[in-house]
């Protein structure tokens, strides 16, 4: 991968990562509605001036306004509600774990939405590892239904479970689309749909949150959500699906990061080993790391050894 492309991933993940730094400030004095609508309000518009500005139109058929609407509600405002209201009950470091599962979800969903791969064991291992490794970041010992940590948690996973679920569909809705209108699309149907319930149901906000927890909000619109995207689809162009993946795993160090330098966030050593066990459970679950069988080792070592002896 050339080096520009690996510096826009490393940007990437660090504006990924942190958003939920953005949101856990912002959330602290505003209600999650009002949070989301800001920031889908702000972000489709940035992205629809881009759009515009690209020589891009929005789709006139009825049937992708449709598939927008269901992406917008399932795959964005539904998730970036869970997961603002699940940051009100933990860590910024924690929600950026538990959002990483999304690829494991994306596997399990594909295989019985699709059957367009095989689960085998070891990528049904990878698949129990990863959330092996949620487990571990979490605590077991702190896990039960009646508390605000543990009800923060599973909302931040149905989140994940959302992103899964709205990838596939999206992938099937929008093929052969322009991938910054669906984008866009989805925001803007998002906001349409969020705006007023936020405005009818909470209004504004008084006394009016600080200048801090505001340009918290506006910096996880701009740069967390049009920037990202926007960068996003420029890399999709560019490398492909599969490499532009490996921000899955920049983004939760990322957030980790800043949590603690920001919010004074503690880094156990559980939520480290949970983290690398999650990284280890999404590259087995999608097949990005074989085991060979001893078969297999000794027929490429005896190419090899027969590559060596022909080079002398």
């Amino acid at each position: 991968m050339q080096t520009r492309y690996m510096g826009v991933l490393l940007l990437l993940g660090a504006l990924w990562g942190a958003s939920f730094l953005f949101i856990k400030i912002g959330v602290a004095e505003m209600p999650p509605a009002t949070l989301v609508a800001i920031r889908l309000a702000v972000g489709s518009a940035i992205l629809l001036g881009v759009l515009y500005a690209r020589g891009l139109r929005m789709p006139n058929k009825l049937r992708a306004w449709g598939d927008m609407f269901f992406v917008g509600i399932i795959g964005t405002v539904v998730p970036y509600m869970l997961i603002t209201w699940g940051e009100q009950h933990i860590t910024s470091g924690m929600a950026s774990i538990l959002n990483a599962t999304m690829p494991l979800f994306t596997v399990l969903l594909t295989y019985v939405w699709t059957r367009e791969e095989r689960l085998n064991g070891l990528r049904l291992f990878g698949v129990l590892l990863g959330f092996v490794g949620v487990v571990v970041a979490v605590g077991v010992e702190h896990l039960s239904l009646t508390a605000a940590d543990t009800q923060g948690q599973l909302a931040v996973l149905l989140a994940s479970l959302c992103y899964a679920i709205t990838g596939i569909y999206a992938r099937r809705a929008f093929r052969g689309m322009p991938a910054l209108i669906p984008a866009t699309g989805q925001m803007l149907t998002g906001a349409i749909i969020i705006v007023p319930i936020a405005l009818l149901g909470y209004g504004i906000p008084s006394p009016l949150p600080s200048p801090l927890a505001l340009g918290a909000v506006l910096a996880l619109a701009v740069f967390g959500t049009a920037i990202a995207y926007i960068l996003l689809y420029w890399l999709l162009e560019r490398i492909g699906a599969a490499r532009n993946s490996m921000v899955t795993y920049l983004l939760p160090p990322f957030a980790l990061l800043y949590g603690a330098l920001f919010l004074r966030e503690s880094i156990t050593i559980e939520t480290v080993l949970g983290l690398g066990l999650v990284i280890v459970g999404i590259l087995l679950a999608n097949g990005l790391i074989k085991l060979q069988s001893a078969s297999q080792r000794r027929a490429a070592l005896a190419e090899a050894t027969a590559a060596c002896q022909g080079e002398v």
